[in-house]
């Protein structure tokens, strides 16, 4: 049902999109992740229906390898399973080419636990009379710095809790800090400051932190949404005067929880050139009705909303800057 709701919604953005005037045969190198080997498939044979002469191979080594492929020249499209390292990987495709890579947005990232690209909830103790945050706060708690203007917050009074809760420390958890979950709230909550609360406490992995927060009635840590009631996520407005959002598949797909991530497509497209026609007509089939009904399909990612699902469409037909 949730499909066919998806491809009725897309339908007329699919009638849209403008048509290749010139089809192009041939082969698509794919690198990517082992996880990602069944969209892959599907995306693949789908698109074969449509355009028999083209043919795919895919070299699924994993994410740490995916843009490297890319830049060297043996791959043609790059499916990224989280965001792109900062500075390294970028810093690495620029050396070869002298521009940066382009990425398109295939998908939203899902809430599955053991996936690198999951979202990310705000984890506390299940005791925790806390329900919500913003990003202020939040980066008052992550960060040494604050460029968001709010001052350190160390004690759960700082948040307004009183009573018992008003003096007690807070014990931050999380991956460490050059992992890419923390580099996407470094990025979206601390916006680039690399000076973390000198108290957060590194720990190896998201059953962890998710273990530690449950016995901490003072803890705090970000991981995927845990299945179990062992610890609450709060929810979270990205100001202090706004709405308030949990970390639901509808959040995510809105991009109204404030810390959603995106599944994203790196290609070599040098600024001024068009996308080379097999690979345009390749992401412009992701981006399709049919493309992220399969998406829906394969569960792990949640699909484009139709107007990022445009938005994309958009860039493809657009000259790179």
């Amino acid at each position: 049902m949730i499909v066919k709701r998806w491809m009725f919604g897309m339908a007329a953005l699919l009638c849209a999109a403008p048509a290749l005037s010139q089809p192009s045969d041939g082969e698509i190198r794919i690198w990517g992740s082992p996880a990602d080997h069944n969209l892959l498939r599907e995306w693949e044979q789908g698109f074969s229906r449509l355009r028999p002469g083209v043919r795919f191979s895919e070299s699924l080594h994993g994410p740490e390898s995916t843009i490297a492929g890319v830049y060297t020249g043996v791959a043609d499209l790059g499916l990224m399973a989280r965001e792109i390292r900062l500075p390294v990987e970028k810093m690495a495709f620029e050396w070869v080419h002298r521009y940066p890579p382009f990425l398109v947005e295939v998908a939203n990232a899902g809430l599955q636990p053991g996936r690198p690209s999951a979202n990310l909830a705000i984890l506390v103790h299940r005791d925790n009379p806390l329900s919500r945050l913003d990003l202020a706060q939040l980066d008052g708690i992550l960060g040494a710095e604050h460029k968001r203007g709010h001052p350190n917050v160390r004690r759960w009074g700082d948040l307004g809790l009183q009573g018992q809760w008003r003096d007690r420390e807070i014990h931050l958890y999380g991956p460490a800090v050059d992992s890419i979950p923390a580099l996407h709230l470094r990025t979206v909550v601390m916006r680039d400051s690399h000076k973390w609360n000198p108290d957060y406490r590194e720990l190896g992995g998201d059953r962890e932190i998710v273990e530690a927060v449950a016995h901490d009635p003072s803890g705090i840590g970000y991981a995927p949404l845990p299945q179990g009631k062992e610890v609450k996520a709060v929810e979270l407005c990205p100001d202090a005067c706004g709405s308030s959002y949990a970390l639901t598949r509808e959040t995510v797909k809105s991009r109204a929880y404030p810390l959603s991530r995106v599944i994203t497509v790196v290609i070599d497209r040098a600024p001024g050139k068009p996308v080379p026609p097999r690979l345009k007509e390749f992401l412009r089939y992701i981006l399709s009705a049919e493309g992220q009904a399969a998406v829906a399909r394969d569960g792990a990612y949640v699909p484009l909303s139709i107007e990022s699902a445009s938005q994309q469409l958009a860039r493809l037909d657009e000259e790179a800057r």
